[in-house]
């Protein structure tokens, strides 16, 4: 008897195994242009955000539209490394340096901001089609944004569980 359920036992599993592998990898995770727009115009009517609005596409991966109406926070992330595919628009991103203090509340630890810019960064002239790499502990701040807004998609992954941050509090 117990070499009959045993044998059954390892049938299903090997069956399981088999449906497994005949159903192959997930889809790609998908959502169309147009969606993603409506998603950021509701967001912008309903908020005035420093931070922007955002369209969650799939963990850690968002497609941000930030206005040049409100002020900008200047923000480095000491867990993560974040990058940046400039989708519409252009403006003046500012990365490196030291955040100028007062730093900002923030409701994660991943998140060191102000709304007081950033001394001694690099300005670039950034505009669709550009890439950038933002090392964990990097500040970075759009000084300007030209015309209304600069859309932006933004990929952040942990990278390590301890801080890295030039910045003194």
């Amino acid at each position: 008897m117990k070499l009959i359920t045993n044998l059954a036992i390892a049938f299903c599993l090997l069956s399981a195994s088999a449906i497994a592998q005949d159903s192959g990898a997930p889809p790609a995770i998908y959502k169309p242009g147009g969606e993603i727009d409506a998603e950021l115009d509701r967001a912008a009517a309903n908020s005035a955000s420093a931070g922007g609005w955002s369209v969650t596409i799939a963990p850690g991966i968002t497609v941000r539209r930030r206005g040049s109406s409100v002020q900008q926070y200047a923000v480095l992330h000491p867990f993560s490394i974040e990058i940046y595919r400039i989708l519409e628009g252009s403006g003046t991103l500012v990365t490196g340096g030291l955040l100028v203090p007062p730093l900002a509340e923030s409701a994660s630890p991943n998140i060191i901001r102000t709304l007081n810019g950033v001394k001694g960064g690099l300005a670039r002239e950034v505009k669709a089609g550009d890439i950038l790499v933002l090392q964990p502990g990097t500040p970075h701040w759009f000084s300007n944004i030209d015309g209304g807004s600069i859309t932006y998609m933004e990929s952040r992954v942990q990278i390590t569980s301890h801080p890295i941050q030039y910045q003194q509090e």
